[in-house]
């Protein structure tokens, strides 16, 4: 339990991005059956609200062009869960409310260059087009919620400034946004850096409204989710097996492990309702399938510790 914490305090949301945001970066696609798995293995270790596709061209995310028919599997979520999906624009919204979808994602950067690169127009027009998503979906009932990238640095034009992103987390909030996400693209945050960057966000928003982002680049990831924590953030992306990464951002490192942030929560004597071991299972699942190794400290430190158990286990003959 933090110093000082009432029971709201001492409980957080875990969001997980990996079976959208981190699998559009693997270069391999994966069939439908494969991302359903993913999904249930994630809800069945305690995982509530989760990105789970993306409406966009399917020559930009092709990993998501199934996106429609993996939301018409998965049919409706329960009333205890968030399946949100990302949409590019007014034709993927409507592609993602005819498949069933009822909360969404919608994107914009604080950086020009990024926007440039990433969405072909200006940081202000990226904030007018998530205007009108977000005006269409509200009309029709559907929640929305944003991720703002590059908050701290751009890999395209470096430092950004805190004043820029705060007025950029005001727009957002005037749209009725439910909640906004600040994302470390780069994983260049430190926490002076994102007390900083939260000081500038709490005159223009109450800072429970936000969630954070962060990346473990420069190893700073869990120091960071510690720093918004103190400043009173209380909704956390994580991406299983630290999924993820940039490709105007070379050598960033996926978004940060969600077992990471659930053994830091629960270090923290923190609640976040979520099984370590069912994550651990998960992403050994998706590990297996995109045939990598994970970027999960948590991870990697479990795996090696339980397979020494093991071996010292059947070493003393206590193993059949």
């Amino acid at each position: 339990m933090m110093a000082g914490g009432n029971e709201d305090e001492d409980r957080v949301r875990i969001i997980e991005v990996g079976a959208c945001s981190g699998l559009q970066h693997q270069t391999k696609l994966l069939p439908t059956a494969v991302r359903i798995n993913l999904i249930e293995l994630l809800e069945s270790a305690g995982i509530t609200e989760m990105e789970v596709g993306a409406f966009s061209t399917s020559r930009l995310l092709p990993q998501m062009a199934d996106s429609a028919a993996l939301c018409t599997q998965l049919g409706v979520a329960p009333i205890d869960r968030i399946r949100s999906v990302r949409v590019a624009d007014i034709k993927a919204l409507e592609l993602a409310i005819a498949a069933g979808c009822r909360d969404i994602t919608i994107s914009a950067a604080a950086s020009n260059a990024w926007c440039r690169a990433n969405l072909n127009c200006s940081s202000s027009e990226s904030l007018r087009r998530a205007d009108q998503i977000a005006e269409h979906a509200l009309a029709l009932g559907i929640q929305v919620r944003a991720t703002l990238f590059t908050v701290i640095h751009c890999p395209l034009s470096g430092a950004v400034a805190p004043a820029e992103v705060a007025r950029a987390v005001a727009a957002l909030h005037t749209m009725g946004c439910r909640e906004v996400s600040l994302c470390d693209t780069t994983g260049s945050g430190t926490p002076a850096s994102v007390g900083k960057l939260l000081r500038a966000c709490a005159v223009e928003v109450p800072l429970h409204w936000l969630a954070a982002h962060f990346r473990d680049t420069y190893g700073f990831g869990i120091a960071n989710t510690i720093e918004a924590l103190e400043h009173g953030v209380r909704a956390f992306d994580g991406a299983i097996s630290g999924l993820g990464g940039d490709r105007h951002a070379p050598g960033a490192a996926g978004s940060l492990a969600t077992e990471d942030l659930v053994h830091a929560f629960d270090a923290l004597g923190i609640g976040c309702h979520v099984d370590l071991d069912g994550l651990l299972l998960a992403a050994d699942y998706i590990d297996c399938v995109l045939e990598r190794s994970t970027e999960s400290r948590v991870g990697r430190a479990l795996r090696a510790s339980r397979r020494q158990s093991r071996q010292h286990a059947a070493g003393c003959g206590w193993a059949s």
